[in-house]
């Protein structure tokens, strides 16, 4: 079932918000976004697609003193952004997304969106696939998910009247000792979010000529 915004979208205007959309570096740092609008920020982001709808994503906000003080020195050249950021959201990736496969496919069921045969059928596959698929393929798979969950959102926090800073510098290895959930949790990408202090730089994309070919 689609979860509908409860917080009203202030810049629903799809253009604006994909075309429009900087990378911010310095945040309103006087302003807060309310846990229970970056609940339905991130409800609403993990509508992305994922393999298999596995959603292998969980997501740690670092919103307190405490916890930025903590992810300060883990984030290299990105401090800025998490002085000055509402939140910094780390982004990480789930080893073993196939445990998740009953559970997800179970609400399914009982949602009316999927019959319990097919769940079966569904289920099966997934356990026999993720059992001979090998680590590399596993990595890949999860990095990519991670990746289109956090486009959404970026754009989801858009339409809600924000901006972020997707970082991907960051020391992963200490940022997992210091805020992973548990060890089968590797953190992809660190998303900064807030109300923007700056307008961002605008950047150049490569032409359609140069990135593209038709068979």
């Amino acid at each position: 079932m689609t979860e509908l915004p409860v917080t009203p979208l202030t810049k629903n205007d799809f253009a604006q918000n994909v075309f429009g959309r900087r990378s911010i570096r310095k945040f309103d740092s006087d302003f807060k976004i309310t846990r229970a609008e970056m609940q339905e920020i991130l409800t609403q982001a993990g509508r992305a697609p994922s393999s298999m709808n596995l959603q292998p994503w969980r997501f740690v906000v670092v919103d307190s003193t405490a916890g930025k003080t903590k992810l300060h020195d883990l984030v290299m050249t990105n401090t800025p952004q998490n002085d000055t950021a509402s939140a910094m959201i780390i982004v990480f990736g789930v080893d073993h997304p196939e445990r998740d496969d009953a559970k997800i496919y179970d609400a399914a069921v009982a949602a009316g969106t999927m019959t319990p045969a097919t769940r079966d059928e569904e289920v099966a596959e997934i356990d026999a696939y993720y059992h001979t698929m090998g680590d590399l393929a596993r990595e890949k798979t999860i990095s990519l998910d991670a990746g289109l969950v956090t486009m959404q959102l970026a754009l989801v926090a858009r339409a809600h009247g924000y901006d972020t800073c997707i970082i991907g510098g960051f020391n992963r290895a200490g940022v997992k000792q210091a805020f992973a959930p548990n060890e089968e949790l590797h953190p992809e990408i660190i998303v900064a979010i807030g109300k923007a202090a700056e307008n961002g730089y605008e950047s150049v994309r490569l032409p359609v000529a140069d990135t593209t070919t038709f068979a």
